[in-house]
């Protein structure tokens, strides 16, 4: 009796009002925390079975769509003229598609420069753009900022210095251009009119019709490759290409 008294008159804490609020509000955590876990499960058993693609994923589909819808790559899309060239008389020519805020685009093309370096007058190397819009939001200026350099025949120069600074944009380009002396207001110009533009969207239009899905993909001898390619793959390239080459 005492204790049936006692708990008649001090309640345990779930039968009183805030104990019974604290409750609800438990279960309702529960729930949605049942629902948003339920929701992860899904997205992620959707991501990996490819339903749902990843940011980015939007330039890779319409890439795939292009290259699906044409068969085979369209070659005649690879070397247009007026490209970035290093070496337009050596008899190997490398294609090679770039995104300035792409990292393995950066050491692709730290690779590709000391390649040219070891080996020069051995291989052409072209440089066009396919910037990762989707998930490099400053890739596209980067871009015209490199096809402003190529108007005024620095290209090679303003790529090393975007690929060896750190942050792109306006203000460090307009700071390379004086570096390695390019007319200043005619590369100001040039990028807030937005003259590059067009030159590295055909770039893409190229890239997708060739079946381009990321960054770096290189062309040699008409056969992709995807990834970085290091100065020790560029030497066995040349040597193979050597000797096809050979009568």
């Amino acid at each position: 009796m005492e204790e049936n008294f006692s708990e008649e008159i001090s309640p345990k804490w779930y039968k009183k009002w805030w104990g019974a609020l604290l409750l609800v509000i438990g279960g309702l955590i529960l729930i949605l925390l049942i629902v948003i876990g339920g929701q992860v499960y899904f997205y992620y058993r959707q991501i990996k079975s490819g339903k749902i693609s990843l940011p980015g994923g939007t330039m890779f589909q319409k890439s795939a769509s292009a290259a699906t819808a044409t068969g085979a790559p369209d070659l005649s899309k690879l070397n247009p003229d007026g490209e970035p060239a290093s070496a337009p008389s050596a008899p190997i020519t490398i294609v090679g598609f770039f995104d300035f805020e792409c990292p393995y685009s950066r050491e692709a093309a730290t690779a590709m420069r000391a390649a040219e370096t070891a080996y020069g007058g051995k291989i052409n190397f072209i440089f066009r753009n396919f910037p990762l819009t989707d998930i490099h939001q400053n890739s596209m200026l980067a871009a015209q900022a490199g096809e402003c350099a190529h108007a005024q025949d620095k290209f090679w120069q303003m790529s090393d210095k975007i690929f060896e600074g750190e942050k792109l944009d306006r203000e460090n380009f307009l700071l390379y251009a004086s570096e390695i002396g390019l007319d200043a207001g005619q590369f100001t110009k040039c990028l807030d009119g937005y003259q590059g533009k067009g030159a590295v969207l055909k770039d893409v239009v190229d890239a997708q019709a060739l079946g381009v899905i990321g960054t770096p993909t290189w062309f040699v001898s008409g056969e992709k490759i995807e990834g970085v390619l290091s100065v020790a793959n560029f030497k066995k390239i040349i040597d193979f290409l050597s000797t096809q080459n050979t009568p």
